[in-house]
């Protein structure tokens, strides 16, 4: 039977689906040895209001982009999407990849629902990647957060020209995740728009490979 180490759940951004990041287990698998399942679910449809109302892949409700610390938050949509997410983190288990082998990340509004997920999770997790993504419901997460992923190491990297989410949500999230005793690792790209770089790519899958114990090839 094979045996997993560990599984990498990738989140995507709006309007997106999972198959686009299939390029991140394709790099691991390359560099690293180790059994490691990758979930690239899709966010369900849904009307979209910075979208005029169009349906489209979406985690959760977005009123207006680029995306500012002024962001309204739909606390509804996040707390259905992390359900989502916690019952792909229990089917994991079910098949024995302990949760403390499970990583949680993702891209934009994925990143940001990764970071949800990590605050809200009732199971220890691995890590968190954040890229490109900013942090909801921000005032008030001493009041929703969990205690159960407080050591749990966060990446969040971010493009210094991104014009979709604005830098300053990088700033202000990891701030306050930091004020809250979190070891967040802070990466900013500054000539980057809202995408991913390469050496920010490189180095998720080589954090991802410490946070699972993987072996080089």
């Amino acid at each position: 039977m094979l045996i997993m180490i560990g599984a990498v759940i990738w989140l995507h951004g709006l309007g997106d689906r999972g198959k686009s990041f299939t390029f991140f287990p394709e790099k691991l698998n390359r560099k690293y040895d180790g059994d490691v399942r990758w979930e690239l679910p899709d966010a369900p449809y849904a009307s979209v209001t910075c979208n005029d109302g169009a349906k489209m892949t979406s985690w959760f409700d977005v009123e207006d982009i680029p995306v500012t610390k002024e962001a309204k938050d739909y606390p509804e949509d996040i707390l259905a999407s992390v359900e989502r997410v916690e019952k792909i983190i229990s089917g994991l288990m079910s098949v024995g990849v302990p949760s403390e082998k499970i990583v949680i990340g993702g891209f934009s509004q994925g990143g940001a629902m990764a970071l949800q997920t990590i605050l809200r999770s009732k199971h220890k997790l691995a890590g968190c990647i954040c890229l490109s993504g900013w942090l909801m419901m921000r005032d008030e997460v001493k009041e929703w957060k969990t205690d159960m992923n407080n050591d749990t190491p966060i990446y969040w990297g971010h493009g210094g020209m991104d014009h979709v989410v604005d830098p300053e949500t990088q700033s202000i999230g990891t701030e306050i995740l930091t004020n809250l005793g979190f070891s967040v690792e802070k990466q900013t790209f500054l000539t980057l728009p809202h995408s991913l770089a390469p050496p920010e790519i490189d180095h998720v899958v080589d954090l991802i490979s410490s946070w699972l114990d993987l072996d080089e090839k």
